[in-house]
């Protein structure tokens, strides 16, 4: 279908984009915004993790170089998926810790203005308006979404560079885009950024290896070991647990916590604290494990 249709029409509707923005100056503004982007640097746009280096992000440039001459969305995608995969591979192989939604996104922002290539624009506008909606669902989905969000806070750097926050438009703009492009609300939006959960494999520093889940913040410890075991295909999942390392001590959780709701207290605390998720084999000699209620303040309902 891709062949018979968006083969042929990929030029005209890539010119037909081009000239809309063009038109309308968002272009100019866009490239303004990418000149000021890139005069910063990483920490004055909320960057606080590692990022790629000069031949990282020509990798990456020329991945988005070769997503401009495919007409297939969902290749585009893909393509999307291995750059943003190389950004984690990257903040968590350097720094030897997992990070989450919210570091990734001034990340990508980062790279995407190092990249300086105001096609990326009509890119993501090509995949989101043309991917099937069902293909929408899980870490495919949820990169497109961000690197919607990180195209969305250069264009509006001037009035968001302090927050690093989604402006109420964008997000509005993203909830519209969902609604009218599926009715399946368990499509990830803008408002799911904090319900993905970073876990790694066995060991802290798995970050190659790490997966990005979406995880609301209803959904057991039970339900994301079931998860785990299909992410990464562990063939005796009762042998495995999701377990907290945070302060150098490692917490087995039990079945009835609620991950989402450890991960958002940790994050509240004055000091910040840096802690992983980990699915890895219970061992013989049990780790303290965090009961639904135990004595720790993680987990109170």
């Amino acid at each position: 279908m891709h062949k018979c249709i968006l083969k042929p029409l990929k030029g005209h509707v890539e010119a037909m984009l081009k000239d809309f923005h063009m038109a309308d100056g968002s272009w100019k503004q866009l490239k303004e915004n990418l000149q000021l982007v890139r005069q910063r640097n990483p920490q004055e746009l909320g960057v606080f993790a590692p990022t790629p280096d000069f031949v990282d992000v020509e990798k990456i440039k020329v991945k988005f170089m070769t997503m401009q001459k495919m007409y297939s969305p969902e290749k585009k995608v893909m393509l999307l998926l291995r750059v943003c995969k190389l950004i984690y591979t990257v903040m968590e192989s350097n720094s030897g810790r997992m990070y989450g939604a919210d570091d990734f996104l001034p990340v990508l922002t980062y790279v995407i203005a190092q990249c300086d290539m105001l096609e990326l624009d009509t890119e993501i506008e090509y995949m989101m308006e043309l991917l099937d909606p069902s293909l929408l669902h899980g870490e495919g989905g949820y990169y497109l979404t961000s690197a919607y969000g990180a195209l969305s806070l250069i264009k509006n750097f001037q009035e968001e560079q302090a927050a690093r926050l989604l402006s109420s438009e964008t997000r509005d703009t993203l909830r519209q885009w969902h609604k009218r492009r599926t009715t399946n609300r368990t499509i990830p939006s803008v408002d799911d950024f904090q319900n993905y959960l970073r876990v790694a494999f066995q060991e802290v520093n798995s970050g190659c290896t790490g997966k990005t889940l979406l995880v609301r913040p209803y959904v057991t410890t039970e339900d994301v070991c079931q998860l785990c075991a299909e992410k990464f295909k562990v063939g005796d999942p009762e042998e495995y647990s999701l377990f907290l390392f945070v302060d150098e001590t490692w917490q087995q959780l039990a079945e009835d916590t609620y991950p989402q709701k450890i991960k958002a207290e940790l994050h509240s605390r004055p000091q910040p604290h840096i802690f992983h998720f980990v699915y890895k084999r219970v061992k013989n000699d049990p780790y303290g494990i965090i009961f639904q209620n135990g004595e720790e303040d993680l987990t109170t309902s």
